[in-house]
């Protein structure tokens, strides 16, 4: 995943829409940018000229960093969301390199997890947890605690690969056949009731610590199938 994966609200689509137009000579708007930067980004990927626009920004865009993200991602209506979105992503790249390994992708986990509780993160965001998700141990998995109240119900919780698709309890994602998942069993109301918890779900949960935000990837899910 790259800090161009992170942009939202079509900053990403206009910004490559920007780098195209440095590319027109007779496009004096987006070369001015470039050139108030002193970039040249002719052969650098959409991945790389990001960073560098950063990093020209952090040196020469001073009090008009805003101006400077409007010119290169705000699109032909300088679109708030999409100037917004870059303003941030520029300031993670920058706050990042002081970081360690690990504490830039503590940092990206941080982040993605804030885009989830707004509500405006993609699948791409929900792949780089998955993918992390899917190197805990069993025994992280096993800490997993889904529901707020104590665990005096409890039966059992046990690791598990189903034969057939199973739905997660909050995220109602699916979990695919052979994908291991928790099972926890619970005595409530006279009755016992299953639930099954993905990898996304516990990573949310014991490694993210914020079980609230699977709930939220729900509800996102719903609401796209609504408007379908």
């Amino acid at each position: 995943m790259h800090y161009l994966d992170e942009l939202r609200d079509g900053s990403d689509r206009n910004f490559r829409d920007w780098l195209r137009a440095l590319a027109d000579p007779t496009d004096e708007t987006a070369r001015a940018a470039a050139w108030g930067l002193r970039l040249d980004l002719s052969s650098l990927s959409p991945e790389d000229a990001l960073v560098r626009v950063a990093e020209g920004m952090e040196r020469y865009a001073g009090h008009h960093r805003v101006l400077y993200a409007a010119s290169v991602a705000g699109g032909p209506h300088d679109d708030a969301d999409a100037i917004e979105s870059m303003i941030e992503v520029v300031e993670a790249i920058l706050s990042d390199r002081a970081l360690s390994k690990e504490g830039r992708e503590a940092a990206r986990r941080e982040r993605i997890v804030a885009r989830i509780n707004r509500g405006d993160y993609s699948e791409a965001d929900v792949a780089w947890l998955e993918e992390r998700a899917a190197s805990m141990t069993n025994a992280q998995v096993l800490q997993m605690v889904p529901f707020d109240e104590d665990r005096a119900h409890e039966i059992e919780r046990h690791i598990a690969r189903a034969s057939t698709p199973q739905t997660d309890h909050w995220t109602r994602r699916l979990i695919p056949p052979g994908h291991r998942h928790l099972v926890l069993r619970e005595h409530l109301r006279g009755r016992e009731t299953e639930t099954r918890h993905s990898e996304l779900s516990a990573y949310l949960h014991v490694v993210c610590q914020d079980g609230g935000s699977t709930e939220l990837l729900a509800e996102y899910d719903e609401h796209i199938a609504l408007a379908s």
